[in-house]
């Protein structure tokens, strides 16, 4: 019983990671692709001070959207691993209560 909680709580712990990994390569992804346009388009033939604000534009775009996915993503692991602490919870009082013989399960 005791290996199914610790299982429980490191797979929830995993996937928390999982999910905070995906955020943070999503985001990489985003400012890669912003720093790309924003490469092309002030090597394309257009007045610098409009590429260059486009691209400002873009970047801050980008790092608007990267920050949120990550913040969300950090959300999603608290949110996992307080579910996991409240089971363990659950879980020990349980075990405490089949060991003194008040449940039998």
């Amino acid at each position: 019983m005791a290996s199914d909680i610790t299982g429980s709580v490191q797979a929830m712990e995993a996937e928390a990671a999982r999910v905070l990994e995906e955020a943070k390569a999503r985001a990489s992804d985003i400012l890669q692709k912003a720093r790309e346009e924003a490469r092309d388009m002030s090597s394309a033939e257009l007045p610098l001070d409009d590429a260059r604000a486009e691209a400002a534009r873009i970047v801050k775009e980008a790092e608007k959207k990267a920050s949120a996915e990550i913040k969300q993503a950090d959300k999603q692991a608290e949110d996992i691993k307080a579910t996991a602490s409240a089971k363990v919870d659950e879980y020990v009082k349980l075990m405490v209560s089949i060991v003194l013989g008040e449940k039998t399960e």
